[in-house]
């Protein structure tokens, strides 16, 4: 009974130690952290005053790297969108950070291939949130990525945006460890006559 449990433990450690190379792929997104320190890869939409990109280093302006874009469009909206190479039907992961101010009136909205993924009207100041949606479709072989933005009184601050496709090989492993693990849990729970 106690190599079962060991066995359980053993597998449990291999699933998660293979959790991180299911979620490596490759970014299909260009200058995603800015790091050119200009909007390189992206277009600018709408009202683009008071928007770009600083390059100060780490610190509390930059989630990751050394850049990241700011946005403060006073009136009416503004933002980047980016058209990506897609594949129709495969389910994509989209991540981004946002550093927001709190001020008011402000707006954010995040769009992949027209479906939105997120909305917001006058959130809430707050440190970096990172935002993630797995299993976005991709609607053809190419796909608008778009961000819009306001705010009024200040910024807000973005950077790491990624757009990913787990690697097959690598979730093709993790899912067999997945696999083991149940097969021995299920083991272990059918008595002998």
């Amino acid at each position: 009974m106690a190599y079962h449990s060991r066995t359980a433990g053993l597998l449990l450690a291999g699933a998660l130690a293979l959790a991180p190379l299911a979620a490596q792929a490759t970014n299909i997104v260009a200058n995603g952290g800015f790091e050119t320190g200009d909007f390189t890869g992206w277009t600018q939409t709408g009202n683009t005053s008071f928007d770009g990109v600083q390059c100060p280093g780490p610190g509390p302006a930059v989630a990751a790297g050394n850049c990241s874009a700011f946005f403060g469009p006073v009136g009416s909206n503004g933002g980047i969108t980016q058209n990506l190479s897609t594949v129709a039907g495969n389910a994509y992961q989209v991540d981004f950070d946002v550093l927001f101010d709190g001020g008011t009136p402000s707006f954010f909205s995040a769009t992949f291939g027209g479906q939105t993924l997120i909305s917001l009207t006058n959130p809430p100041a707050h440190g970096w949130e990172q935002f993630t949606f797995v299993g976005v479709d991709a609607g053809g072989p190419s796909t608008a990525l778009a961000f819009n933005f306001r705010d009024d009184p200040g910024f807000i601050f973005f950077d790491a945006v990624s757009v990913n496709i787990p690697e097959p090989g690598s979730l093709a492993l993790f899912g067999t460890a997945l696999l083991g693990l149940f097969g021995v849990r299920r083991r272990r729970s059918v008595k002998p006559s």
